[in-house]
């Protein structure tokens, strides 16, 4: 779709003179950018990751910063210049708190655009259910929706044990009940996402009947702005990877190495300083090593998932640092990594890797 047909998106972007000193503040050091960078490029999307996967690049992810002690509404617009193209709220571990998250959007909307000229930066969350099966997946699907009315433009589901549970989170839970979207084939499952997301259209800076008309999954409904994720993350999720990964709206898919080594490597397979005499770890070409997502039975269930997201079109989720290696950004990106956690690397592997597949989009 053209520039000038999606440029209701970008509504609202500049938010007025009354914040002017706050977003001075909030602007970052003079950023280093890909070399191919672009300098008049004109946003064309809400969902900055929908776009770049729609360049074929990939999109580079952090944190969100919040914490004890950390004013969620402030840290929104910090991070509202992130260099990140992503922020990943974990809340599977971390606490479950939509006040905490609800201000936190606030604070990227009010701290925005961000540096690429998008309204905010993709959000996306991992909640705290995980997909075990149906039943407990229709009983959580109000977490869903509850995190979406917050205005974040993804959800994360860890453990996709079960395809149907994970066809039920995505369906019911993260859609609307139109049987009818233009240009999107029809699903078995109908949305339950009721009619009350005002302050998730406030977020995105457009009508409430936008929002529910752009609110739905990409790549299922190709004008749609929210992302759906799963984890393929233990031996029961590794047995219906296929069918999982095949379920239509699923975007993007990782592996989770450090929950597969709990299920996969045992009680030893965790460092803990050596004090439970851990047996010698060994790669695939039998060198020792302290990275279990070296080890061949870790490689073999990553293999099988990378496998499943390039079948059927998902963005698949890796890792990468800068040290040379199999977990190097660059052959992260060789192999068909399109979702990149940086992790320690931070900033510097997105540098790399932007530089490396030549992107427009400035950062």
């Amino acid at each position: 779709m053209d520039i000038k047909k999606r440029d209701f998106l970008l509504a609202g972007a500049a938010i007025g003179a009354g914040l002017a000193a706050t977003q001075a503040l909030a602007q970052p050091a003079k950023r280093k950018q890909a070399s191919s960078v672009d300098v008049n490029y004109k946003p064309r999307r809400l969902n900055k990751c929908i776009e770049l996967w729609e360049d074929g690049q990939p999109i580079y992810y952090t944190g969100w910063g919040v914490a004890t002690g950390v004013d969620a509404y402030q840290q929104g617009i910090k991070m509202s210049k992130t260099w990140a193209d992503a922020i990943n709220v974990e809340m599977e571990h971390g606490l479950y708190d939509l006040k905490d998250l609800r201000e936190f959007m606030r604070g990227l909307r009010d701290g925005g655009p961000t540096p690429s000229g998008h309204r905010l930066p993709t959000v996306f969350v991992t909640p705290p259910v995980i997909g075990l099966d149906e039943a407990y997946a229709r009983a959580n699907t109000w977490m869903l929706e509850q995190i979406l009315c917050t205005g974040v433009q993804g959800i994360h589901i860890c453990h996709a044990r079960d395809a149907k549970a994970i066809e039920t989170y995505a369906h019911m839970g993260c859609r609307y009940p139109f049987r009818d979207f233009p240009n999107t084939p029809p699903v078995k499952m109908q949305g339950l996402r009721g009619n009350s997301a005002s302050y998730a259209a406030d977020i995105w800076g457009v009508s409430g009947g936008t929002y529910q008309h752009i609110a739905d999954l990409w790549p299922l409904n190709p004008r749609g702005e929210v992302i759906f994720g799963v984890k393929i993350e233990d031996t029961y999720a590794d047995q219906q990877v296929e069918k999982t990964l095949a379920i239509p709206g699923i975007a993007f898919a990782e592996w989770g190495p450090g929950d597969h080594n709990l299920w996969l490597n045992g009680y030893h397979g965790v460092e803990d300083g050596g004090e439970s005499g851990h047996p010698v770890l060994r790669d695939a070409a039998g060198k020792v090593t302290s990275d279990v997502s070296a080890l061949p039975n870790m490689e073999a269930v990553r293999q099988r998932t990378l496998a499943a997201c390039k079948k059927n079109k998902v963005m698949f989720l890796n890792a990468a640092e800068t040290e040379e290696g199999h977990n190097h950004v660059v052959q992260q990106i060789k192999d068909g990594t399109m979702v990149v956690a940086t992790g320690r690397g931070g900033e510097k592997v997105a540098q790399i890797g932007r530089e490396y597949t030549k992107r427009k989009m400035p950062v």
